[in-house]
């Protein structure tokens, strides 16, 4: 056979000179022998090539295989393991009245005292229950003797199964990076249902009377972006403020700093970072202590196009209108930049995971599986407000609630 040490003098002399310049135009270089791209070990022919009875050696195996670190967004925080619900009690504050201490008499000398048995006035409460879990397994069998003639010891041969259990738990930590996704996307869903959703680029394009742009002008117009900037980071100081306009329920309710959770599409973070000359604004997200970048909310794709990076579409029994035959209960939006909500909006409330292993005397292998279930909440009563870039042609009104009065 043929050495696998191969004479490559041309492409050194060839890759200098395009380096030095000394070429008209660039050289094509053939990099096949001296740049390997990987084949199966059935493509080559295993003997050296002097005798051509000597087995070529395996000088080391690397393992390419990394742990996932999976992204939980403010959301697995308090997961239970036992009972089958939550319970959520709300309170509406209730009126002022008269201050009785300033009563005035009726002007002839007699006095009525106030009696505080007439205060009939109860703090109104009401209550939620929250319940319902998914599971699932990730199930897979290896083999214990099978592959002993692959190893020359015991350590080795357990470094190659290693990879298979991070393998196994890269998966379920991606599974359970996309259960999380699927809770926040419904909860961004139920915010654009209620209405608690503005669309930045239509209001924009409203303001401005000689404005025209599309989704693709205005994630490279700085004028736009500091527009966007501006009423998104008005929307968080106003959500610190007592108010009933930022959820779906008309919930008397605040949300302070520590306890605003603040995602930004990872593309329009970059625009608005390269396009606007003051980062005062990135600096400050970037300060809070649940602010995260979101490369994608639903889907990457094929190529990560903000197109399909920044759209949702989700089904739930709870959007469907009973007055309406046709409806659903399916919510889709594109061009969703920006997602502001309390930590109570959307958390999950149930979760348990679990792991057996059982060797197989019989066949000697050893089966190993996963076990977990999670369930989440999305509470309408908490803050939630969702900024999203539609054109006219593709923004949908019932998801824009079309008011500047404190969003």
């Amino acid at each position: 056979m043929a050495y696998l040490v191969k004479q490559i003098k041309s492409i050194v002399n060839d890759a200098v000179a395009d380096a030095l310049g000394k070429n008209a135009q660039i050289t094509n270089l053939d990099s096949s022998d001296v740049v390997s791209l990987g084949k199966a070990i059935s493509e080559f022919d295993a003997y050296e090539g002097f005798f051509s009875a000597l087995t070529n050696r395996i000088v080391r195996t690397i393992y390419f295989v990394r742990m996932y670190e999976g992204s939980y967004r403010n959301v697995l925080r308090d997961e239970h393991e036992f009972g089958a619900f939550i319970q959520k009690v709300y309170y509406e504050m209730p009126d002022a009245v008269d201050n009785p201490t300033w009563s005035i008499p009726d002007g002839n000398g007699a006095y009525t005292q106030a009696s505080p048995y007439d205060v009939a006035t109860t703090v109104e409460v009401s209550s939620l229950i929250y319940g319902g879990k998914g599971t699932w397994s990730i199930e897979i069998v290896r083999p214990v003797e099978q592959i002993k003639t692959a190893f020359l010891d015991n350590a080795s041969m357990m470094s190659f199964i290693d990879g298979i259990y991070m393998t196994v738990e890269n998966a379920f930590r991606l599974e359970e990076e996309r259960i999380v996704a699927l809770a926040v996307n419904t909860a961004m869903a139920d915010a654009l249902d209620g209405g608690c959703s503005r669309n930045l680029l239509a209001e924009y394009n409203t303001a401005h009377s000689d404005a025209t742009l599309t989704v693709a002008e205005a994630l490279i117009s700085a004028d736009f972006l500091k527009y966007a900037s501006k009423e998104i980071n008005r929307t968080m100081k106003n959500m610190g403020k007592m108010s009933t306009i930022f959820n779906k329920a008309g919930y008397n309710t605040f949300t302070s700093k520590d306890k605003l959770v603040v995602e930004m599409l990872a593309e329009f973070a970059s625009a608005s970072e390269m396009y606007l000359q003051a980062d005062t604004f990135h600096d400050e997200l970037v300060s809070l202590p649940n602010y995260e970048e979101v490369p994608f909310w639903q889907t990457s794709g094929k190529t990560f196009a903000f197109t399909d990076c920044s759209s949702i579409s989700i089904t739930n029994d709870a959007f469907v209108d009973e007055t309406d035959e046709s409806s659903t209960g399916k919510i889709e939006q594109g061009g969703i930049i920006c997602f502001l909500h309390d930590v109570e909006n959307v958390a999950a409330y149930f979760g348990r995971r679990r792991t057996w292993e059982l060797f197989n005397p019989r066949s000697e292998v050893m089966v190993h599986g996963e076990k977990a279930e999670k369930g989440f909440a999305v509470d309408s009563h908490a803050n939630a407000v969702v900024f999203y870039m539609a054109e006219d042609s593709d923004a949908d009104s019932g998801d824009d609630s079309g008011d500047d009065s404190g969003n």
